[in-house]
């Protein structure tokens, strides 16, 4: 797999807060172990960032229906009619292929109701702080008692449509990881879907993909008026 100039690269960091951000550029030019990208947008914000030399990210390089991450850190600033920023690259032999429905994840609060499978704790409604197709990061009631790490759940969800209704959904999940977020003080707690069927996730995925467009929609509105 040979990257291309012009694709779009997406630079993942994990803050003090434990939050995700990412930040969306196209990529310039390629040369011996790094790569020069444009100044990256935030997908939240759609706001320029100010990026520190040193800082590490998760890379990730979509191409056709494929998606590949790999390790970088941003080196320098680069000169010239255009500014470019100079990110690391060790070669395409580190670039790890991932499965597209683990990497289409958005930040969003959709309603969601957890269930026990077993009866061990009162059911519970509330929202998600991020979705995928492969999860989402819940957030916890201030008493939540019985919720555990490698517990199985049914988890419902109630995703929004473009029509303006809604699409429901049950699916069966395992909690993966719980803590506590630093900057707000509250519980998260991750879960992973367990769908019978690939099917069962699709309605999710496509909504991610639906919020996607919609961010980019509104970076490229923000790009043309800058221009």
């Amino acid at each position: 797999m040979q990257m291309k100039v012009g694709s779009t690269l997406i630079l993942e960091h994990r803050n003090n807060q434990n939050e995700i951000k990412r930040y969306r550029c196209k990529l310039a030019e390629i040369r011996d172990q790094l790569l020069l990208i444009d100044y990256p947008i935030d997908e939240k914000t759609g706001r320029t960032p100010l990026l520190l030399n040193g800082t590490n990210f998760m890379a990730v390089y979509l191409v056709d229906d494929h998606v590949f991450r790999f390790p970088t850190t941003l080196l320098h600033r680069s000169a010239g009619k255009v500014p470019l920023l100079a990110i690391s690259f060790g070669g395409e032999n580190q670039m790890q292929s991932i499965q597209r429905r683990d990497y289409v994840r958005v930040a969003c609060n959709v309603d969601i109701a957890i269930h026990s499978t077993e009866g061990m704790f009162s059911p519970f409604t509330s929202l998600t702080s991020d979705l995928g197709g492969g999860g989402a990061l819940v957030l916890l009631p201030d008493k939540c008692d019985g919720l555990h790490e490698d517990m199985m759940i049914h988890a419902w969800l109630s995703l929004p449509t473009a029509s303006g209704g809604y699409h429901y959904l049950v699916l069966r999940a395992q909690v993966t990881r719980i803590f506590t977020d630093k900057r707000t003080n509250g519980q998260r707690a991750s879960i992973q879907f367990l769908p019978d069927s690939e099917k069962e996730r699709q309605p999710i995925i496509r909504y991610c993909f639906e919020k996607q467009l919609e961010a980019r929609k509104k970076q490229m509105d923000l790009e043309m008026r800058r221009s």
